[in-house]
């Protein structure tokens, strides 16, 4: 479902049509209750291409069954998807769809207990940046909602996920999107099974049209009770590369005895390997805007800081103790493994193909350009320049006011 609402903003100045913007609001998933790790799929409808928007949010909810039921009590992963057709078939006549992870979450622990006093919250909520997912939240759209939980009865999560598309413009169009890697369960730490086997090098055509871009890494770190606990209490350093350019950074969320969604009844003040309990998965944007290649094709990577696992039960020299394990025996604890969405995300301008000042793209410069610059000024946007040629009517060289008044 649909909703349009009106947001005015004040304004020093007042003109017909200006300060003032709407915003869609997309009810997807409607306390839709989880109590199984299978994926609940469905078809929304979402605005369509032709609107223009400066902005996309999803916030996803997470409630508690009444009467009867309750929250599984226990940090589950969590990940909403994109299944996104791309209007071609398969050797069998089927449709192909290319699976677009847009948000990671971990769910909480108990939330309805009492601790120390204090209540639970009950409920937690987590708001997204979904603007770079523009070009697969349109028209008809099929989302994957997914929770590893295994309650099988009325216990569970009620899921709530609302996108709120803001009017307005970007001068940067993000039109592509390409899954690097992609893999629900990779360990780590194992020589007779490399991470390295499927963490190969990926090479990507750069389209001519695109002028900026940016790696999306969302990886978190799973397992524990090996050495140095890990993956999911171990620090270990990431890289990732665009040819000969790199980027490191510790997959570690040292804050989440700051989650807004406390208190909880478990460890969930611990630091982690790029989560916490009760949170979003924040991913890590690197711009690859410096290097990128237009016309060419580019080579991207990743690499893992070095670690072995001596808690295994391969390992001929498996004590069974620390520091080989923290604790249990060889090969007891779940084995230590990343959960890995890496994409990449291509942005050109929108100012490409345009006639010059034709905002509205109605063939033809005139006062509904006009007064969509008038809009955009008295709203800050600061993509304006690209038409300063059209919107300078009194050669000032700048486009504000005194140009349509």
């Amino acid at each position: 479902m649909i909703l349009r609402c009106v947001v005015f903003f004040v304004s020093l100045f007042t003109l017909p049509a200006a300060g003032m913007r709407d915003f869609f609001i997309v009810n997807t998933f409607n306390e839709e209750f989880v109590n199984w790790a299978t994926p609940h799929v469905q078809t929304f409808e979402f605005p369509s291409p032709e609107l223009s928007f400066s902005s996309i949010e999803l916030v996803i909810t997470l409630a508690c069954p009444s009467d009867s039921g309750d929250c599984d009590p226990w940090d589950r992963l969590g990940h909403i998807t994109v299944l996104h057709e791309i209007g071609e078939t398969d050797t069998a006549g089927s449709q192909v769809t290319i699976p677009y992870e847009i948000a990671r979450f971990i769910t909480p622990y108990d939330i309805t207990g009492e601790w120390d006093g204090e209540p639970g919250p009950g409920a937690c909520s987590w708001s997204l940046d979904m603007t770079a997912y523009e070009s697969i939240l349109r028209d008809s759209v099929t989302l994957s909602l997914y929770i590893s939980t295994w309650m099988g009865n009325n216990n569970g999560w009620l899921i709530t996920a609302d996108f709120i598309f803001t009017e307005g413009f970007n001068l940067a169009e993000p039109y592509r999107i390409v899954n690097l890697y992609r893999t629900g369960y990779l360990e780590i730490g194992n020589p007779d099974n490399p991470a390295e086997n499927f963490l190969v090098p990926r090479p990507v055509w750069i389209d001519t049209e695109a002028d900026s871009g940016y790696l999306r890494v969302v990886t978190t770190g799973h397992g524990f009770g090996n050495t140095d606990n890990a993956a999911e209490f171990s620090y270990l350093h990431h890289t990732v590369k665009a040819d000969d350019a790199e980027y490191t950074w510790p997959l570690w969320r040292p804050d989440c005895a700051q989650n807004e969604c406390s208190p909880q009844g478990g460890t969930w003040i611990y630091p982690r390997a790029g989560w916490c309990p009760g949170d979003k998965v924040t991913p890590t944007d690197w711009s690859i805007a410096p290097v990128i290649s237009p016309g060419d094709t580019m080579v991207f990577d990743y690499d893992l800081e070095d670690y072995f696992n001596c808690c295994r039960t391969s390992n001929p020299d498996c004590t069974g103790a620390p520091p080989c394990c923290v604790y249990n025996g060889c090969g007891e604890n779940s084995m230590p493994n990343y959960v890995m969405s890496v994409q990449l995300i291509l942005f050109r301008s929108r100012c490409q193909g345009w006639v010059q000042g034709d905002l509205n793209r109605d063939n033809g410069k005139d006062i509904f350009d006009l007064l969509m610059i008038a809009d955009m000024v008295l709203d800050g946007e600061s993509a304006i320049p690209c038409y300063n040629y059209a919107g300078d009517m009194n050669g000032n060289g700048m486009v504000d006011l005194s140009d349509v008044i």
